[in-house]
């Protein structure tokens, strides 16, 4: 009974504290997003240490995945195909160049610093990732995610996860957490799961029409198995759950023939995403903040600051002789892959846990980056769209 009533509170804590610094920020113009990811490091405070106690930080974390899980496949049921395909080049060319140059700034500058060669590694693959889960909850929130640019940003994301896979790999590799072996072979898995994916492209719409289109709520079930299942999938397969979850959303996006069942599955997902689980995410990463430590190293921090911003921003604008993007769209979209939050933070800590002596001062400034560079897209992206309103298309 007790623990019942500790997962209460703290449902009803997280969910209450979001909601109503959210709610502050929207009266005064400034995106919802912001307020959240501020209650966020709110509720990170040590003074909320007995409301949120340290044994639920585990059931945080893992409501803070299924959330980014439930947003991707959100995000492929809303994608456009058509758009994809026209944008293929710019999605390429900005997801290699906004993650080879800040991964060099990076790695230089610990060298420089005098760190050794695996946390040189270690800086460079946090500052070169970018997240798909606070880019994709701001542009839905400006209700731009259908668009030209909106597209080619979540996309360059997507692909971007290719080098999380590689960083992560290589990571586990030097720490010996996976073997050489394990490496070799991730080729071997990448295939196989787009193998997969061609198959169920084939098989999935035969599959879904076997089920009566009556039932907005049973296909909001299965769409939910589908969309776990190739997650699952991705993940025995070391691509990750996000990868395999944007892969279910624009497989059940080809799969569901009535557009009316295709939109009553998006407004379900939104409402148990954004409603109920997206709030731990900004949690979570309030949790992994310690402020004390910015103060102590406060130039550190702010070198891997102006790292990570002109790293992605020089990295996007690179694109420009191979691009058709004007240059305020590049530049918007340099903040866009600015966007962190996720996997950078799960490098960073099997960093903590594996090296030997890792330096927490760089710890606390790659955890205070994700928090500036994530709050920082929102800002621009509202100036931009204020400035530019056809910027988007």
């Amino acid at each position: 009974m007790e623990i019942m009533l500790d997962l209460l509170l703290l449902f009803f804590v997280v969910i209450l504290v979001t909601f109503v610094f959210g709610e502050i920020f929207f009266r005064f113009g400034v995106a919802r997003i912001i307020g959240q990811i501020i209650a966020g490091l709110f509720l990170g405070l040590p003074f909320f240490a007995g409301v949120i106690p340290l044994e639920s930080n585990s059931l945080i974390l893992l409501l803070s995945e299924i959330g980014i899980i439930f947003l991707l496949i959100l995000t492929g049921l809303e994608i456009d195909f058509k758009k994809i395909m026209d944008s293929s080049k710019e999605v390429i060319l900005i997801a290699f160049f906004s993650a080879l140059v800040p991964f060099v700034f990076g790695f230089g500058f610990a060298f420089f610093m005098g760190y050794p060669l695996i946390v040189c590694f270690v800086l460079g693959a946090t500052l070169s990732l970018t997240a798909e889960g606070t880019k994709t909850i701001t542009l839905m929130q400006a209700k731009v995610l259908k668009t030209k640019l909106g597209e080619i940003m979540i996309l360059s994301g997507t692909a971007d996860d290719v080098f999380e896979l590689l960083f992560l790999a290589v990571l586990l590799v030097l720490v010996g957490g996976s073997s050489l072996q394990g490496l070799i072979l991730l080729p071997v898995e990448v295939i196989a799961f787009f193998v997969f994916v061609f198959v169920a492209l084939k098989l999935l719409p035969k599959f879904v029409s076997l089920f009566k289109q009556e039932s907005d709520d049973g296909f909001f079930t299965l769409a939910v198995l589908i969309g776990l299942g190739i997650a699952l999938l991705s993940s025995a397969l070391s691509l990750g759950p996000i990868v395999g979850a944007l892969m279910a959303g624009l497989l059940l996006q080809k799969a569901i023939k009535s557009q009316k069942v295709e939109h009553a599955i998006e407004n379900h997902l939104r409402i148990v995403t954004f409603g109920l689980v997206i709030p731990f995410f900004y949690v979570n990463v309030g949790l992994n903040f310690n402020f004390h430590d910015i103060l102590l190293f406060p130039v550190i921090a702010l070198v891997v600051l102006f790292i990570a911003f002109t790293g992605k921003m020089a990295g996007v604008i690179a694109t420009k002789p191979f691009s058709k993007l004007k240059m305020n769209q590049l530049l918007l979209t340099g903040w866009a892959m600015n966007s962190r939050g996720a996997m950078e933070l799960v490098i960073l800590e099997v960093a903590r846990q594996k090296i030997p002596g890792f330096p927490m001062q760089l710890y606390a400034a790659i955890v205070f980056m994700t928090i500036i560079t994530t709050v920082a897209f929102p800002l621009a992206l509202q100036y931009y769209l204020k400035k530019y309103p056809d910027i988007m298309d």
